[in-house]
């Protein structure tokens, strides 16, 4: 449906043709009287086709709807309790969004007006989604904290506009913005709130310099004090909120973890009393089996499970209490997956692989941390228990590119990469500069490429492909060797110039001469904050991207075909004086930009001046103030206030002296990763969510642990 309505031709549009499914893209980049419309230039879906599409999408939309409801009312609604698995109220919110687009595409077919109302139900949908819905409450906790704040803004703006009116309504010089009160309580709005300040107070500041005072101190008021107080205010809230939510969700986990424990020592039963239940290896190994069906995990082998189950029962007694089983399924909660660690010449030649030299030249590719052997003939309750005398520190890091120390391949390659940047800096010079390149320069990006392949066949002749593909910098240097080779090689055989397309690739290679910085602490930390907050702020974006797309397809229905050079109402406008036609409302694409620069720019007077002057609808130039108040005062500020949460977040933890006491989940990730090591496997995980949940986790597993002592 997102796609549909990028695509889709819009109605203002469609209403100048009787064809349905005729072509509408020409006639749309022309006005009534001529005059060029700017459009987006994306190709545009015929009406009929588009209404088409439409109601097959819908049809699938309300089929999902409807077998979410038959689910819920079958199987969930007779339960004792009643179970809530899909929400009730918001299927019928969703089919009633279905049954009103329809009845409007009914409408636009008999009547063909310019605009739709279907953004509305698409809206509906959007606001129908799981990161939507939880934010919704965040955003509807944090209103009473933003009112509190914008009713001083409110109330500084209505007293500087009465100042104002009183000071020049007697005036004739200086007073343009200010004749009338409605007049003066906008321009004060826009000084306010925007960088157009300046423009609003030139002209009187310019005839009256006394005046200035009156707008320093409404400046300082509004910019330094009461603006800034609404992020504190969001941000403080914000904090609050998380902290709240991320207890709750913590603690309903882990009564689900305690309550699928009982179920499973239940089901297999346990040999101890009700009172204190245990799983055997048995139930455990079931258990994961049905968790690995799940399409969200990794699935686990039986053997796989059997380890985890040995490391975490530390009596051998081959029964686990819940302690036990909360730590496993903290460790199960990570995507976890397992490599083999030595290349297939240990096993294809193993005279070869325990040579002299090839030990040497081991090291010198993977470092003295990647000398790995393959143990066999180890059952696997042997390898757990002789693994739990050999526990470091060091066993937090797995894989060859943990070591300690810089392997000697990396060093030679780190040189080489330094010189391929000073063959890259001559090419761009002599590019630049028009002269014609060297014949050696060509020969030399080849002899480069051929290096870099080198690079990667070596490690893949000590390290298996599994182990090497588990780090995204490995397969990031593997796609750009093969395309900067191939291209190489062709520009070679056929006399070409694709190497030029592969300029960019060779620089970002060259990045990895700056990868020994992550030793360094700073970097670490704001290469991690970066990291999370590329992968914690999916559902802050979705929020405010649902805002945009509203806002989009309501300004392409209200004025959409009204905003373009030749339109005779925007004449001395700013809006064409700034040149700033290609932001439209014509179609989807160019509306969205013009919202984007609306988001970024806080508010841009222009666009709801032009606006007022085109639009058919009295007061249509309103949705600019409310967007500002919903999606720049609310949203956007809320998703600074989502990366100030997480920088303060990672900047406690890394203030904080970390202190290790082993539980029940480091000990199972701890024997787990020892006894895969002596199989001569690797073990890799990464977090399914983000760190502050798993402590969310185990704070709220201490504290239930602490009220089942009392």
């Amino acid at each position: 449906m997102l796609v549909l309505s990028v695509f889709e031709t819009p109605a203002w549009c469609g209403q100048q043709s009787h064809s349905l499914f005729g072509d509408a893209g020409a006639r749309c980049s022309e006005s009534p009287g001529g005059d060029d419309i700017l459009l987006s230039g994306v190709p545009y879906i015929p009406l009929g086709w588009g209404l088409i599409i439409e109601l097959v999408i819908l049809y699938f939309i309300s089929k999902k709807f409807r077998l979410e409801r038959a689910v819920q009312l079958e199987y969930f609604e007779t339960m004792t309790p009643k179970q809530e698995y899909y929400n009730l109220k918001g299927i019928n919110f969703g089919l009633a969004c279905v049954a009103f687009e329809v009845l409007d595409m009914v409408f636009f077919v008999a009547f063909r007006p310019r605009f739709r109302l279907a953004f509305l139900a698409r809206t509906g949908y959007l606001f129908l989604l799981p990161a939507v819905l939880n934010l919704s409450q965040l955003v509807y906790s944090c209103l009473w904290e933003f009112f509190s704040i914008a009713s001083f803004l409110i109330g500084t703006i209505l007293l500087f506009a009465w100042i104002a009116v009183m000071i020049f309504q007697d005036m004739s010089l200086g007073a343009k913005g200010f004749h009338s009160f409605s007049s003066a309580l906008y321009s004060m709005f826009v000084a306010g709130v925007s960088a157009e300040f300046l423009t609003t107070f030139l002209e009187s500041y310019t005839t009256h310099r006394w005046v200035g005072l009156l707008w320093l101190v409404f400046l300082v008021i509004v910019h330094v004090l009461l603006l800034s107080l609404v992020l504190d205010t969001l941000t403080a809230a914000y904090m609050t909120y998380s902290e709240k939510y991320a207890e709750e969700e913590a603690e309903h986990k882990v009564k689900g973890i305690l309550k699928a424990f009982r179920v499973i020592a239940e089901v297999t039963d346990s040999p101890n009393s009700s009172d204190n239940p245990e799983v055997t290896k048995k139930g455990f190994i079931a258990f994961i089996k049905e968790y690995s069906l799940s399409p969200k995990v990794v699935p686990m082998s039986e053997d796989k499970a059997s380890i985890m189950f040995m490391a975490i029962d530390k009596d051998g007694s081959g029964l686990i209490d819940y302690e036990e089983f909360c730590g496993i399924c903290r460790v199960i909660q990570y995507k976890v997956w397992c490599t083999r660690k030595d290349s297939f010449l240990a096993t294809w030649c193993p005279a070869l692989w325990d040579s002299g030299r090839f030990r040497r030249f081991r090291r010198f590719v993977v470092g003295e941390g990647g000398q790995h052997s393959q143990r066999a003939g180890l059952s696997i309750s042997d390898m757990v228990h002789s693994s739990e005398d050999h526990l470091t520190s060091e066993d937090q890091a797995s894989g060859p590119e943990q070591s300690a120390g810089i392997p000697g391949l990396e060093r030679w390659m780190n040189v080489v990469l330094i010189v391929n940047l000073s063959l890259v800096v001559l090419e761009t010079a002599y590019d630049l500069s028009k002269v014609p390149e060297p014949p050696m320069f060509e020969f030399l990006e080849l002899v480069f490429s051929l290096v870099y392949l080198g690079e990667v066949m070596c490690k893949l002749s000590v390290v298996s492909f599994g182990e090497y593909w588990a780090f995204t910098s490995n397969q990031f240097d593997f796609f750009s060797t093969w395309l900067l080779l191939s291209t190489s090689v062709i520009e070679r055989l056929f006399s070409g110039n694709l190497s030029t397309y592969a300029n960019m690739l060779r620089l970002l290679r060259l990045l990895r001469v700056v990868k020994n910085l992550k030793n360094v602490d700073s970097v670490q930390f704001m290469v991690k904050t970066i990291s999370k907050l590329l992968l914690t702020a999916k559902d802050m974006v979705i929020l405010l991207g649902v805002v945009v797309f509203f806002f989009t397809l309501l300004s392409v229905q209200l004025v959409g075909g009204e905003l373009y050079v030749g339109n005779k109402k925007l004449e001395g406008s700013e809006y064409l004086e700034e040149h700033m036609a290609v932001l439209n409302c014509n179609d989807v694409p160019c509306a969205f930009g013009l919202w984007v620069v609306m988001l970024l720019s806080e508010y841009v007077p222009n666009f709801p001046d032009a606006v007022s002057r085109v639009s058919h609808v009295p007061g249509t130039w309103i949705i600019f103030p409310i967007f500002y108040v919903c999606g720049v005062s609310i949203v956007f500020e809320l998703v600074k206030a989502f990366t100030i949460e997480v920088f303060i977040t990672l900047f406690r933890e890394r203030a904080r002296k970390e202190v290790k006491h082993e539980d029940a989940f480091e000990r199972c990730l701890h024997v787990f990763r020892q006894a895969l090591d002596k199989r001569g496997e690797n073990l890799h995980y990464r977090e399914s969510g983000n760190e502050s949940q798993q402590l969310a986790i185990q704070e709220a597993l201490e504290r239930l642990g602490h009220k089942a002592e009392k």
